[in-house]
């Protein structure tokens, strides 16, 4: 004899039975709709929900404000652009050459020699 009292034992007896009769419910409708597709017939009662497809609504987002940059920044990340383009496809040992030069002098320097050192 199990020591589950006879109230527990009834709301899992009942919750296994309303779970078992909702999944044959499910497969049951589903069985239906997919015999009625097989057969041609309109089963608009049958089927499922249609899902919609693709990509989903755009979330309306509230705008940025755009920060304003000023001249100095925007040379600077100019200049650092062209610094790090620069050292695409150098060779490491061309490339600490070139990293070294920048930290002893200057940026545009570097990229002069890096420019010269792709050539």
């Amino acid at each position: 004899m199990s020591n589950i009292s006879p109230a527990v034992d009834s709301l899992v007896r009942d919750f296994a039975s309303n779970l078992v009769a909702a999944i044959e419910a499910d497969v049951a409708r589903r069985l239906q709709g997919v015999l009625a597709a097989a057969l041609g017939t309109p089963a608009a009662s049958v089927a499922a929900p249609r899902r919609s497809v693709g990509r989903p609504a755009r979330i309306a987002r509230p705008a940025r404000r755009r920060v304003k940059v000023s001249r100095e920044l925007a040379q600077a990340r100019k200049l650092q652009g062209q610094y790090l383009g620069a050292l695409r496809g150098l060779k490491p040992a061309d490339h600490a050459r070139v990293k070294a030069l920048a930290h002893e002098k200057s940026l545009p320097a570097a990229i002069k020699l890096a420019h010269s050192i792709k050539r």
